[in-house]
């Protein structure tokens, strides 16, 4: 009875982000439909940046220690900036978080899926396996897809903005244990698929 209420509370939660989500996306949407036809006056944005500091410009030093020279390297922040009337790049921004919520979207679906299934006390069914795959490959794709507007945004701070002192560039930052993550699901994809075959040789046997 315990196991079976954590995973009916397991999924009143995930039906709960579904529907959050489902309403993040459709106000992002609308909104992204609004500011594609309407300059937005005031709006700030902010995205990623990475930069490294010129040593001569900000030098770094520790005088107890006995340090001269030290440098910072590999800096990461957020930018902020009001863009400038009639353009879309608002839009851009809001459209492409409305693509990435209904990709969140799409995998919440399927684990709302198989929680049900666990729920019901049938957790080894076909479709199971197929569904933890897609939910492997989601992650990783997810993560390479995030690396690569990580090193858009970067690419696009380093080509038109400059600062004194400072050298902007672009890295993607890919998260390798996000991918060895994905690798992990994908394993737990093919020990349901065994699973569902083993339950229904043990029915047929039955």
């Amino acid at each position: 009875m315990a196991k079976a209420s954590i995973s009916s509370g397991l999924v009143v939660l995930l039906n709960a982000v579904w529907y959050l989500v489902t309403l993040a996306m459709v106000l992002t949407a609308c909104l992204a439909v609004f500011t594609a036809f309407h300059d937005v006056r005031n709006a700030e944005l902010d995205i990623p940046v990475s930069f490294s500091l010129d040593p001569r410009a900000l030098p770094v030093s520790a005088p107890s220690l006995g340090i001269e020279g030290a440098r910072i390297e590999d800096a990461r922040g957020s930018l902020k900036f009001s863009p400038p009337p009639g353009t879309s790049l608002v839009a851009q921004i809001l459209l492409g978080l409305t693509l990435m919520l209904a990709f969140a979207l799409l995998v919440l679906g399927q684990l709302r899926a198989v929680f049900r299934t666990v729920r019901d006390g049938r957790p080894f069914v076909p479709a199971n396996a197929s569904r933890i795959r897609w939910i492997a490959f989601a992650v990783m794709a997810g993560e390479l897809a995030r690396a690569a507007v990580m090193y858009s945004a970067n690419s696009h701070v380093m080509t038109h903005f400059f600062a004194q002192g400072l050298q902007f560039d672009a890295s993607p930052d890919l998260n390798v244990f996000t991918i060895v993550h994905g690798l992990i699901i994908l394993a737990i994809a093919e020990v349901f698929r065994t699973g569902a075959r083993m339950d229904e040789d043990q029915s047929l046997t039955i």
